[in-house]
């Protein structure tokens, strides 16, 4: 059972917390003094907008944070009553649609000048749409999105490469209509708002990104070679709310804080799980620990000491400017950040020592993940009740015992 006494708490997981709560009260009071603040995906537009000193909050995490704060059925309710489909775009539309900011996480978002929607399907651009409108504000469709630049399969080892050959993997043409899509937004912006993005701020939050990331890099790996795991699951995806200042150096030193933190936990001992027998990974799409976690950890010591959130961060956010074109080096990471492979998860998994990957039904197939040398644990959802834990137990009574 994990050691819940405070000196095994990490100190930088709670100093982003309590940093994003005073971020959304200052956005807050930026807003009704007239400042702009935007709404967009995570993988969209945000580092530009971070550039150009415009509060965004990101779709993502705003989503994630419903999902915590376990109002996520109270919002679905709120969908379905008006036949909206219940999906990671549409619950901040449900929240503006309640108009309840005693009900909402954070007491609700401020109204936004602009929502940002990337076109990864239909769906997306549509409830975008609605939800700007329901606010009253514009909203800005980007056509070549996430995903819209890959022509091909991915090679073998693609994440070894994305960092500095990310111009071998994406399709040039596609990438030209993506950086004109860009810059007709940039100039949008510049005008609306009357703030700049300059190249030589957008050089150097790409190379902040990139030291931002060498930290998570080199925490992950001490992590992955410290059994019993000496941080929890929970903190090591709490940082992920950094990723939400990509570009910005309190967002670079948060991650150094976090390294030189788990730098010290290892050289002290201090283990966050100290049970610990069986090593796993979890992979889900919203980064959130498992809910069955401490029935596993409990009943077999066994340990979720990862996530494939950890290796979208240190794998594929981060890129060397080729050619001297910081706006052409981001355009190419907004549209092809990474493919969830089973080569890739399997590559995660084996490099923090986990003997299995577990996932919900669905997702990947059994026989991907066994032919690239990890076995999978396939649940019928997330939920902790007796259907989960019966495949869990299955799995490692007949395979891990």
């Amino acid at each position: 059972m994990s050691d819940q006494s405070s000196d095994k708490q990490m100190q930088t997981p709670n100093a982003v917390r309590a940093y994003q709560r005073e971020w959304i009260e200052r956005t807050r009071q930026r807003v009704k003094q007239g400042e702009p603040f935007a709404i967009c995906n995570g993988d969209d537009f945000e580092e530009i907008l971070n550039v150009m000193d415009i509060p965004v909050i990101v779709i993502n995490y705003w989503h994630a944070l419903i999902t915590t704060k376990k109002m996520d059925r109270y919002y679905q309710n709120i969908l379905t009553e008006r036949d909206y489909p219940a999906t990671i775009f549409s619950m901040g539309l449900a929240t503006t649609m309640d108009n309840k900011p005693e009900m909402a996480p954070w007491g609700g978002l401020p109204k936004p000048s602009i929502i940002i929607g990337g076109a990864r399907q239909d769906t997306e651009m549509r409830i975008l749409e609605l939800w700007a409108r329901e606010f009253g504000s514009v909203f800005w469709p980007i056509e070549y999105a996430i995903w819209h630049g890959i022509e091909k399969v991915p090679p073998p080892n693609w994440f070894e490469r994305i960092r500095d050959h990310w111009d071998e993997l994406v399709d040039p043409h596609k990438l030209d209509y993506r950086v004109q899509e860009q810059e007709k937004l940039i100039r949008y912006l510049e005008v609306s708002t009357g703030r700049k993005c300059s190249l030589p701020k957008l050089r150097q939050a790409i190379e902040l990104v990139n030291e931002q990331m060498d930290y998570w890099r080199m925490a992950r790996d001490l992590i992955a070679k410290t059994s019993p795991s000496p941080v929890s699951l929970r903190d090591q995806l709490s940082m992920y709310q950094v990723m939400w200042h990509r570009g910005t150096p309190h967002g670079r030193d948060f991650l150094k804080a976090y390294y030189e933190e788990v730098k010290d936990r290892v050289e002290k001992g201090i283990t966050a799980c100290p049970d610990e027998k069986i090593r796993l990974m979890w992979v889900n799409a919203l980064g959130t620990p498992p809910l069955w976690g401490k029935w596993a950890e409990e009943t077999y010591g066994a340990v979720c000491v990862t996530h494939n959130y950890m290796g979208i961060a240190v794998d594929s956010y981060a890129r060397t400017i080729l050619n001297d074109d910081p706006m052409r080096t981001l355009a190419a990471k907004y549209m092809m950040l990474f493919w969830t492979t089973p080569e890739w998860i399997a590559a995660q998994a084996k490099h923090s020592n986990c003997r299995a990957v577990v996932t919900v039904a669905g997702r990947q197939t059994k026989a991907a993940y066994e032919k690239a040398g990890i076995p999978m644990v396939s649940i019928p959802s997330e939920r902790d009740d007796e259907a989960t834990r019966a495949a869990i137990s299955k799995f490692i009574e007949s395979n891990l015992l």
